[in-house]
């Protein structure tokens, strides 16, 4: 009975170290800073955009007086009046009146206040935290956001080893075939690239992969980090990414604030697992050797993937109770 008794503890604590490794993954982060605009070349923003799409970690609502909007005349810098709109997952800074080519702005933005009372107990000499506030100037381009059409291109599926998120690491390391994507726009809209928003669809549903469950990924943007860009994957042992097979490609591009939105004609992949990497041949024993000891013979028993101490425990456990059965 003691012998079971001591076979459920072990049991248990096993599970539980197991339990304590599938949460050692923590993602605790703060965003400070002021966050950023959607802006292409040289800060440009088409003349008939609603307003400044913004990202961030605090949503700009979450207190008063985080945005600061001037509009730069000569050496003169005059105070505009905004409202705050929300789009999705983007928020645009709506001027009061609407743009005109060749307007100049400064949009300000400051941290929100969780992010602010967080970096009072930071060290003053931390030098990877950004400053409280970011300001970027904007022009209005000469013209409208042109976007009749874009085209969707892939690579040439590839064996590689990369790195993706991971339920009880955060992130592993796979072999895996992958396929690169890029959104080839038209001449006219190459310049907003990055003051556009992208979405990748695989077969109908929204695609969204990441290096590691900590990674934040602004909206519009993937994982690959340059707007307009993705990359896909086929991993055998994930099976919550891509299932190999044959699968529908295509991106939605959009302005921020939605006002335009087309979708790229749809391209087919063929994506299969990766082939398993060949087993090295044993190295030929080096000739004049001595002859090497013969392995020891493994012995019958129970085998804990636990610290090695854990084992000589439960023997002298077994050994104490078959003692106490003979004295008996």
């Amino acid at each position: 009975m003691r012998l079971l008794r001591m076979v459920v503890l072990v049991s248990l604590a096993l599970a539980s170290m197991g339990e304590g490794e599938a949460k050692a993954c923590s993602c605790l982060r703060q965003d400070f800073g002021g966050g950023k605009l959607y802006v292409g070349a040289g800060g440009a923003v088409p003349a008939d955009a609603e307003g400044f799409a913004w990202t961030g970690g605090e949503k700009l609502s979450s207190a008063k007086g985080r945005v600061t909007l001037v509009r730069v005349d000569g050496k003169k810098k005059v105070p505009v009046k905004y409202t705050i709109v929300e789009k999705g997952p983007i928020e645009v800074i709506v001027p009061a009146a609407k743009f005109k080519p060749g307007q100049v702005y400064e949009v300000t933005v400051r941290e929100g206040p969780e992010a602010a009372e967080t970096r009072k107990n930071l060290d003053p000499a931390a030098t990877n935290v950004p400053p409280p506030e970011t300001t970027t100037t904007v022009t209005i381009a000469a013209g409208p956001l042109v976007l009749p059409e874009a085209k969707l291109t892939a690579s040439a599926p590839a064996q590689e080893k990369i790195k993706v998120a991971h339920p009880a690491s955060c992130s592993a390391e796979v072999d895996a075939a992958t396929a690169t994507l890029k959104v080839e726009l038209p001449a006219e809209a190459e310049a907003l690239r990055d003051y556009l928003v992208y979405e990748t669809r695989v077969d109908g549903a929204v695609w969204t992969a990441s290096s590691g469950l900590c990674n934040q990924v602004d909206p519009g943007r993937t994982w690959t980090g340059e707007a307009g860009t993705d990359k896909l994957f086929v991993a055998c042992d994930q099976p919550e990414a891509l299932k190999p097979g044959r699968h529908k490609v295509e991106v939605e591009v959009a302005s921020p604030d939605r006002a335009k939105v087309i979708t790229t004609p749809a391209v087919e992949l063929e994506l299969a697992c990766a082939a398993p990497a060949p087993a090295e041949p044993p190295a030929p024993a080096p000739t004049g050797a001595e002859p090497q000891e013969p392995p020891p013979v493994a012995k019958k028993g129970c085998s804990v993937g636990a610290d090695p101490g854990f084992a000589w425990v439960l023997g002298v456990g077994l050994l104490f109770a078959r003692r106490r059965r003979r004295a008996a």
